[in-house]
C-alpha cells in the first residue's frame, strides 16, 4: 500500500511538471515586417485590426479568440503572431487597415513558422493557398464603430406606423414621421390636419395665386400701359419684373386696378420680357356679373348708367369738371373761347386781331418764320463783319481795336498761331510753358504735350526718369501704375557685340551680356532670404552638347548635379541622411534610425554607401542589430556580453535587375563579418533603409542606442 501512495505521487508531481512546463513555455512566435505604401508612393499611416478565431499550435496550445490593433507609422508594420499553417485545427488572422477615418481594405494571414522576420507576401501567398483567397474588399464598418453616430441617429425622427410613400409627411403625436390622411385634392394645415381647398366646409377660405403671366401691350419702347388678366389684391402684392430686374411700384411704374401705367426711364424696349405674379381676391369674393346700381363684373364693376342724377352730387363734389357735360348747372363759362375765336379755330370766320391770339402774329407763341436769303458768311448782311472771299485755311477772328469778325489768311508753312497780346497773327513757332524738367511728346491726340510725372530730366544731376518723376539716378525705370519692364533687343547686324556692357570710370567692361544671353563678370554677389535658395538651377533632363572645363550644371532626369573637368563630366556625391539614432531598452526590435529614398530618385547604375555605429549602453547584456534595404535584410547580427559597440559598412549597387547588396560589420574586438545579399525591392518606387536593434534580456540601465547613420548616394555617370 505505501508503494501504490509513493507511486501515486510521483505520478502526479510529473504530471503537474509537465502542464507547468507547457503553460511557461508558451507557443513560438513568427515575426511579421514590412513597409506599407499606398498607390502614389507615399506611405501608409493608420492601423492594423488583427482578428482570429480559436485554434491550436502542433503542440496542442489552445490560442483564444481575440483581437490586436498594430500601429502602422510611415509605412512600418511590425507585429510577432503564433504561426497557423502548422496548427492541428485550421487556423488564419484576419486583417483589415483602418486610415483616414475608415476601413480601406482587408485581408487574410496565414503565418508560417519562422526563426527570421518574414514579409507581408509571405503570408498573403500562404493565405492564398490555404484559404482561397487574399486581399478582400473593404470590410462593412458597424454603426458601434463611428464615433458619436449612434447619438447622432438617436436624435433623428424615425418612421412612424403611419408613414407612407407620395404623400405629405406631418410629425405624428410620439414625434415620428406619418403619412397626412385625405383626398389627393385637399389642402393640408399648419397642424397637420386636411380638408377640402377653398371650401367653409373646412374652415378655410384662400386667395388666388397668378405666377408667371406676362401683361398685355406692345413692347416697343414707346407704350407705356400694360394690362393684367386679373386685379392684384392687395395692390402691392404685384411683383413686376423686367429682364429678371425686379421693379418698384411707385417708383417704374403705378397700378390701377388691373392696369399698369410704366413711368420714364423703365417703358420696356423691344426685346425686353415683362413677367409679374400677384395674388387676387380670395375665393370667395364674387367674380360674376354685377347687377342693380353696379355693371359690369366683379371683382371691377362701374355705376350703372343713369343710376346716379345731379342730386345725387353735392356742390363740393370731389369730381373734375372734365367729367361733366358743358350744359350741367355746376360747369362755368369763364374759360370758354368766344364766338369768334371757335371760328377761327375752325377755319371759317374770325379776323386775326390783338385779342384774337389763336390767328394773330401778338401770339409769343407763332413765329415769323421765313426762308433766309442766301448772303456770303463775310457778306455785308453782318454788320460786325467785314465782307472777303473765303479761301482754303481762312479763319476768323475779332480784330481791331473796334472788334469785328475779319478773316486771317493762312499762314507759311512751319507758323503757329499765336497772340501779339492784341490779335491772333501767325509767327514763328515757340514752345513755352513747359514745367521745369519736362520734356515734350506728342499725345495720342496728335498734340505736343508734357508729363513730368511720367517722363522727367534733371538737367543739374544729369538724370532721366521714365514712368515715374522720382529723378534719384542716373536712369530711373519705373512704372507707377502698370507694370514696369526693360527690353535690350538685338540688332539685325548684332554678332558677337554684347547686348549691355556695365565700365567702370577707365572704360573698362566690368561685366557685359553676350548676344547669346550669357552673363559675363568677374564676381556674383548674392543675399540669400528665408524665402528661397540664392542660387536656383531648373537643369535638363539632358546635359547639354557644348562643355568645357570649369561648367557645372543640373540633370533633372537623374536628380544630380554635374561638373566638367579633364575633358570629362562627373557626378556630384549627395549625403542623403546623416543623423544620430535613438535607443531601444526592451526586448522587443524597434527601428531605431530610418533614411527614406523617395520614388524616381534612384537609377540604375546608382551606389549607395550605408554607415551604421551602434553601441550597448548600461549593464552588459546581448543584444542585436539589424539593418535593412526595403523588405530585404541586408545583415542582422547578434552580439555578446563584451560586444559594446558594432560599425556596419555597407553599400547597394543598384542595377536593372534589382540590388546587390554587401556589408562588412565588426565590433570593438575588431571581429569582422561579411554578407553579401540580392534585393528585388523596386527601388525606382522609393523605399527606406531601416535600422533596428534590441535585447535578449531586460537589465537596470541597459539598452541598445545608434549612434549614427549615414547614407551617401554616388549617382551613375558614363565617361
Amino acid at each position: 500500500m505505501r508503494g501504490w501512495k509513493l507511486w501515486t505521487c510521483v505520478f502526479h508531481f510529473m504530471l503537474f511538471g509537465l502542464i507547468a512546463e507547457r503553460v511557461i513555455a508558451g507557443p513560438p512566435l513568427t515575426t511579421i515586417q514590412d513597409v506599407i505604401y499606398k498607390a502614389d508612393g507615399t506611405r501608409f499611416n493608420g492601423v492594423a485590426y488583427i482578428e482570429w478565431k480559436s485554434f491550436e499550435t502542433p503542440n496542442q496550445v489552445p490560442i483564444g479568440t481575440q483581437s490586436l490593433t498594430v500601429a502602422i507609422v510611415d509605412g512600418n508594420l511590425r507585429v510577432r503572431l503564433v504561426p497557423t499553417t502548422n496548427s492541428s485545427t485550421t487556423g488564419y488572422y484576419h486583417v483589415r487597415y483602418h486610415s483616414d477615418g475608415r476601413i480601406q481594405f482587408s485581408e487574410m494571414w496565414a503565418v508560417p513558422p519562422s526563426t527570421t522576420a518574414i514579409n507581408l507576401s509571405t503570408v498573403r501567398s500562404a493565405a492564398t493557398q490555404q484559404t482561397g483567397g487574399g486581399i478582400l474588399a473593404p470590410a462593412a464598418v458597424s454603426i458601434g464603430e463611428v464615433t458619436g453616430l449612434t447619438e447622432e441617429l438617436a436624435a433623428r425622427p424615425v418612421r412612424g406606423a403611419g408613414y407612407a410613400s407620395n404623400r405629405t409627411i406631418r410629425s405624428g403625436v410620439a414625434g415620428a414621421l406619418e403619412a397626412v390622411t385625405g383626398n389627393l385634392t385637399d389642402c393640408v394645415r399648419v397642424d397637420g390636419t386636411s380638408a377640402p381647398c377653398g371650401t367653409e366646409s373646412g374652415g378655410y377660405t384662400g386667395p388666388g395665386f397668378v405666377d408667371g403671366e406676362t401683361p398685355s401691350g406692345a413692347i416697343n419702347g414707346s407704350n407705356t400701359v400694360f394690362g393684367l388678366s386679373s386685379q392684384p389684391s392687395p395692390a402691392l402684392s404685384l411683383e413686376l419684373y423686367r429682364n429678371g430686374i425686379y421693379l418698384t411700384q411707385g417708383v417704374d411704374y403705378n397700378l390701377s386696378a388691373n392696369s399698369i401705367t410704366m413711368l420714364s426711364g423703365a417703358v420696356p424696349s423691344t426685346g425686353d420680357v415683362l413677367t409679374a405674379r400677384y395674388r387676387t381676391a380670395a375665393a370667395s369674393n364674387p367674380t360674376s356679373a354685377a347687377g342693380g346700381a353696379l355693371t359690369g363684373n366683379y371683382p371691377n364693376p362701374q355705376i350703372a348708367a343713369g343710376v346716379i342724377s345731379n342730386v345725387n352730387i353735392a356742390g363740393v363734389a370731389g369730381i373734375v369738371e372734365s367729367k361733366l357735360a358743358l350744359n350741367f348747372p355746376t360747369h362755368t363759362s369763364a374759360n370758354d373761347p368766344t364766338a369768334a375765336e371757335k371760328a377761327a379755330l375752325s377755319g371759317t370766320a374770325g379776323a386775326p386781331s390783338a385779342t384774337n391770339k389763336y390767328v394773330t402774329t401778338s401770339d409769343g407763341r407763332l413765329t415769323d418764320a421765313r426762308t433766309p436769303l442766301a448772303h456770303s458768311l463775310l457778306g455785308a448782311q453782318h454788320s460786325d463783319t467785314s465782307a472777303g472771299t473765303v479761301a482754303r485755311g481762312d479763319l476768323i477772328v475779332g480784330q481791331g481795336a473796334s472788334a469785328s469778325w475779319t478773316k486771317l489768311a493762312l499762314g507759311s508753312a512751319g507758323r503757329c498761331l499765336t497772340s501779339n497780346g492784341v490779335d491772333a497773327i501767325w509767327n514763328t513757332c515757340l514752345f513755352t510753358g513747359f514745367q521745369p524738367g519736362a520734356i515734350p511728346f506728342v499725345n495720342a491726340s496728335g498734340s505736343l504735350s508734357e508729363n513730368i510725372f511720367q517722363l522727367r530730366w534733371d538737367g543739374s544731376n544729369r538724370r532721366l526718369s521714365v514712368g515715374s518723376s522720382l529723378a534719384d539716378m542716373t536712369l530711373n525705370v519705373q512704372d507707377q501704375t502698370g507694370t514696369t519692364g526693360l527690353l535690350v533687343r538685338a540688332g539685325a547686324q548684332q554678332g558677337n557685340s554684347p547686348l549691355t556692357r556695365w565700365q567702370d570710370p577707365s572704360g573698362v567692361d566690368l561685366a557685359t551680356i553676350q548676344p547669346d544671353g550669357a552673363w559675363v563678370g568677374t564676381a556674383v554677389q548674392v543675399s540669400p532670404s528665408v524665402a528661397r535658395a540664392p542660387w536656383r538651377d531648373a537643369g535638363l533632363a539632358v546635359d547639354p552638347t557644348s562643355r568645357v572645363d570649369g561648367d557645372s550644371w543640373y540633370n533633372s532626369a537623374s536628380k544630380t548635379r554635374k561638373t566638367h573637368q579633364a575633358g570629362q563630366s562627373h557626378t556630384t556625391s549627395q549625403v542623403i541622411c546623416s543623423e544620430e539614432g535613438s535607443a531601444n531598452s526592451t526586448t522587443t526590435a524597434q527601428v531605431l534610425a530610418s533614411c527614406a529614398l523617395p520614388a524616381g530618385f534612384l537609377q540604375a547604375g546608382d551606389r549607395i554607401e550605408i554607415a551604421v555605429d551602434a553601441e550597448q549602453t548600461g549593464t552588459f547584456v546581448p543584444w542585436n542589430l539589424r539593418v535593412q534595404w526595403g523588405s530585404t535584410q541586408m545583415m542582422q547580427r547578434a552580439m555578446g556580453i563584451g560586444d559594446v559597440s558594432l560599425a556596419v559598412r555597407g553599400q547597394a549597387s543598384l542595377h536593372s535587375g534589382g540590388t546587390t547588396l554587401t556589408a562588412q560589420h565588426h565590433n570593438a574586438n575588431g571581429a569582422m563579418l561579411a554578407t553579401i545579399v540580392p534585393a528585388s525591392d523596386p527601388f525606382q518606387a522609393g523605399l527606406s533603409v531601416l535600422v533596428s536593434g534590441w535585447l535578449n534580456s531586460t537589465a537596470a540601465g541597459s539598452g541598445v542606442v545608434v549612434r549614427s547613420i549615414t547614407i551617401i548616394r554616388h549617382p551613375v555617370q558614363i565617361n
